[in-house]
């Protein structure tokens, strides 16, 4: 998933749109909506202009200024974001959203996932979040990897702490001899050190979701709800699959959205996206994961990589530096409080 920045022209009267969906908020505009236009101005539009100032757009000449179908699609999907901000998305900035992605062909399944939510229709917005979700790439790669619907099975029943595997969590537990600068001592020191159930233990990840935990570690990312919008950005920037948004649109509705569709309890902090520089650093994760030359959850193989030092493994794979202005100390958003 790649980040498009628009051409000169189209950026302001995109900046109007997105100004138009906050302010069809249930709240209209507040201050996390106006990071959001802040941030997008700064790193992706490169204008300044008054947000107060903006005046509407309408549909049609939208469509004139976005007629690449890669840029449009990035645009609604910043409207998307722009809608959960807060909390759930309002009925009127459904229609909004609807109106614009009609306009410029762009067909986005999280319309109307959120439009289920929005209605209350919740079966209905579960079932088509998550056939799309990052949960789903988890229960593929499970599928694929791990002996079919006999090891999707047996990957659940281990998470749910039904079963365990002790062969298979020895293997992971093993990591602990290697070096501390190899990839794989990196992980099991990310198990150990948050506290995870290692993979084959009773709660542990399945193992078809480890290239999540191992996309911590390789990014630089912590387990704060904070570390997790940023790990999500960046999965979905080196996912090539046709719904890698999907994988923003999960963290979004946990994280700050305060709609928790993970598959344990998650504190609820509406607004989070709009504190300190974290749309920045979403951002900024985006591109970092859009840069790396493999896709971690395309039937990648961990154990080829397990004994290979992190900076080669990170140069291996095409991680871009985390860059100075956005490292973080572990523990600096407060303790781990899950993963998903």
């Amino acid at each position: 998933m790649d980040l498009v920045t628009p051409p000169p022209s189209a950026a302001p009267v995109g900046l109007r749109a997105m100004a138009m969906v906050a302010r069809a908020a249930q709240g209209g505009l507040v201050d996390t909506h106006r990071v959001l236009l802040d941030t997008a101005q700064r790193l992706l539009l490169r204008t300044e202009l008054d947000i107060d100032m903006l005046s509407e757009v309408d549909a049609a000449t939208l469509a004139q200024h976005f007629d690449d179908p890669a840029l449009a699609r990035q645009l609604i999907r910043g409207m998307i974001v722009m809608s959960l901000a807060v909390g759930p998305a309002a009925p009127a900035q459904i229609e909004l959203i609807g109106r614009f992605a009609a306009e410029l062909g762009v067909d986005e399944p999280a319309i109307r996932a959120i439009e289920h939510l929005a209605r209350k229709e919740m079966v209905r917005f579960v079932l088509d979040l998550h056939r799309r979700s990052n949960l789903r790439d988890y229960i593929d790669n499970q599928y694929r990897n791990q002996g079919g619907v006999f090891g999707v099975i047996k990957g659940l029943l281990e998470f749910k702490g039904v079963i365990h595997d002790d062969a298979l969590a020895a293997r992971f537990k093993t990591l602990a001899e290697l070096p501390d600068d190899t990839l794989g001592r990196c992980l099991f020191d990310h198990y150990d050190g948050n506290g995870f159930s290692f993979p084959g233990e009773a709660g542990g990840f399945p193992v078809g979701a480890v290239f999540h935990d191992v996309g911590h570690v390789l990014a630089g990312y912590d387990t704060s709800p904070e570390g997790e919008l940023q790990i999500a950005s960046f999965q979905a920037g080196y996912r090539r699959t046709e719904h890698a948004f999907f994988t923003v649109l999960f963290a979004v509705l946990v994280h700050t959205a305060g709609v928790n569709v993970a598959p344990f309890p998650m504190p609820k902090h509406p607004g989070r996206i709009g504190e300190g520089d974290l749309a920045a650093r979403m951002l900024h994760a985006l591109q970092r994961g859009s840069q790396m030359t493999v896709d971690l959850g395309d039937d990648w193989d961990f154990w080829q990589y397990a004994e290979v030092p992190l900076a080669q493994a990170r140069q291996r794979l095409g991680v871009p530096p985390l860059g100075a202005e956005y490292r973080s100390g572990v523990g600096i958003y407060g303790p781990p409080i899950g993963r998903w």
